[in-house]
């Protein structure tokens, strides 16, 4: 059996066929937003590949640098390590101090250095009473009970310390970027 429309209705199922010009204007101009945004999201990527890079060269750095450190004698960590060159133990300037260099990053100012290891240092020495939260300081660093203000440059047991990287880059804060790697060593 064959079924028939009226002539009106024919032509209204006509119309419905197919893709109006409206509808292709619609689905261009959505197109083209999403192919814009799209665009915008590999740029921005693009421009995280190189602070990424930087993040890990400064990590890898400080790392290296706590190995280096952990390797030493640990009565000796504090005299190796400090800003003090006339304390060093193999005699004055031997040791390698507390900066150091990261090769593919430049320090943030001229003349500047890339890493510097931080000392909870007062008049010279690490002392119990100085004050930093992220150390866990003050506390007692000789493990004798008492949290006193005499030097421990010869009885730690407890040696906390700052290892902190900054370095010139073109997306970081007035041209630089940072990152602190906190430690504590002890033989115990």
């Amino acid at each position: 059996m064959l079924h028939r429309f009226p002539n009106h209705c024919h032509g209204r199922l006509r119309a419905r066929v197919g893709i109006t010009l409206v509808e292709i204007i619609v689905v261009i101009a959505i197109m083209t937003i999403s192919m814009a945004m799209y665009a915008q999201t590999i740029s921005s990527a693009s421009r995280l590949d190189p602070v990424a890079n930087e993040t890990m060269l400064a990590a890898e750095g400080a790392r290296l640098t706590l190995e280096r450190m952990r390797a030493e004698d640990f009565d000796k960590v504090f005299a190796l390590y400090n800003a003090d060159p006339t304390d060093d133990p193999g005699g004055p300037g031997t040791a390698p101090g507390n900066t150091f260099t990261i090769d593919g990053l430049l320090p943030s100012t001229t003349g500047g250095v890339v890493g510097r290891i931080d000392f909870p240092i007062v008049n010279g020495a690490p002392r119990e009473t100085f004050v930093d939260e992220m150390l866990g300081l003050p506390r007692d660093l000789n493990c004798d009970g008492f949290v006193d203000g005499n030097s421990r440059a010869l009885d730690y047991a407890i040696l906390p310390f700052r290892v902190h990287v900054e370095w010139a880059s073109k997306t970081g804060r007035q041209g630089k970027r940072s990152l602190d790697t906190y430690a504590m060593f002890s033989p115990l």
